[in-house]
């Protein structure tokens, strides 16, 4: 949030400036001088408030969408699955008859789960999660190392509903597939950034898809995340910041950005304990010298284990969930061997 205190207006922000985004009528007016004559406008509903800001102004008729999607990352807390059928129900109470599509990542069904066991228990070398990272210099001493990039939101979010959507399309016409896309198609996607999330716009432009243009509408709007939840609390709409339940970027209550782990272990118990199991292996990994990431990786932001941070409640926790949570290792166990027809490493 301090970024706001830098600039008022996105026009100010250097990545603007510098192109790194554009207004949306200017990527309408552009895909039009590229030829694409049949423009489809798609939300890229993420289940929180930011994107349900946004899909309520198409509720009202004041944004134009003809498809709404949602990525199911594979590991939403409950209550964000909640949250999305909340708004699919508030769609049919309102007439709303646009589309609106589930999807998840291509290759990877089951989601962030799936990509966490394949990199513990095969060879698979891709990690797509932002971990806070220490690292461990000559002396032995270990220091801070940062944090990995944040590719989860591409890979699981934002290009499956890009997919999506190019399905929906083919669907649509007609065609199959495998089949192409006519020439004079184009795509406008929505993505619910807001003013202070700035810094997570990359480009407007998609790197799949040629024809796919990616928009930022709150940012054009010069909203902020608060602002965002002022509109849906004063509509009495549901406010819960769309999330991973073993999101590195929970945090604790009283940093106040709304999400933490506190929440997850009140309403999640069970996936807090398995994010304490991904926490560990995540490390016991690491240290084999087997993956290329060398830094030493946690899902809390103090750097030390989750257990550890919340040592209390993950001693009950293990004592009511134990079995449980050895029958959910056993199922993926078998699941990433079957699938993959690996032998499994770990």
């Amino acid at each position: 949030m301090k970024q706001i205190e830098w600039f008022q207006d996105y026009r100010q922000h250097k990545k603007f400036i510098d192109g790194v985004f554009q207004e949306k009528d200017v990527i309408l007016q552009n895909l039009k001088d590229e030829g694409k004559e049949r423009i489809f406008h798609v939300l890229s509903f993420g289940g929180g408030t930011q994107s349900a800001h946004l899909l309520e102004q198409h509720f009202r008729g004041e944004i134009h969408y003809d498809y709404i999607i949602f990525s199911d990352t594979g590991a939403e807390p409950e209550f964000i699955r909640e949250q999305v059928r909340w708004w699919q129900l508030r769609q049919k109470q309102v007439g709303n008859t646009t589309p609106f599509l589930i999807t998840h990542h291509g290759s990877m069904e089951r989601g962030l789960e799936e990509m966490l066991m394949r990199y513990i228990l095969t060879d698979y070398q891709r990690f797509q999660m932002p971990v806070y990272c220490n690292s461990v210099n000559q002396d032995g001493e270990i220091t801070p190392a940062g944090i990995l990039p944040r590719q989860c939101t591409v890979d699981f979010k934002i290009v499956p509903v890009k997919q999506a959507a190019r399905k929906a399309v083919l669907e649509l016409l007609g065609l199959k597939p495998g089949q192409r896309l006519p020439k004079d198609i184009g795509f406008i996607i929505d993505i619910g950034f807001s003013l202070d999330e700035i810094r997570r716009i990359h480009t407007y432009r998609s790197p799949q898809y040629e024809y796919i243009r990616l928009a930022y509408p709150l940012v054009e709007e010069n909203r902020t995340t608060d602002e965002s939840l002022a509109f849906l609390s004063n509509q009495g709409f549901p406010m819960r910041r769309s999330r991973c339940y073993l999101c590195p970027f929970h945090c604790g209550a009283d940093r106040g950005i709304g999400m933490d782990w506190e929440e997850i272990i009140r309403e999640e118990p069970f996936s807090f304990l398995k994010a304490c199991w991904f926490d560990s292996r995540l490390r016991e990994v690491q240290a084999t010298g087997n993956k290329i990431m060398r830094s030493i990786p946690y899902l809390h932001y103090s750097r030390r284990p989750l257990s550890y941070v919340f040592e209390q409640e993950f001693r009950i926790l293990h004592q009511s969930y134990n079995s449980r949570l050895q029958e959910w290792e056993k199922e993926w166990k078998e699941f990433i061997a079957s699938k993959y027809g690996l032998k499994i490493v770990a």
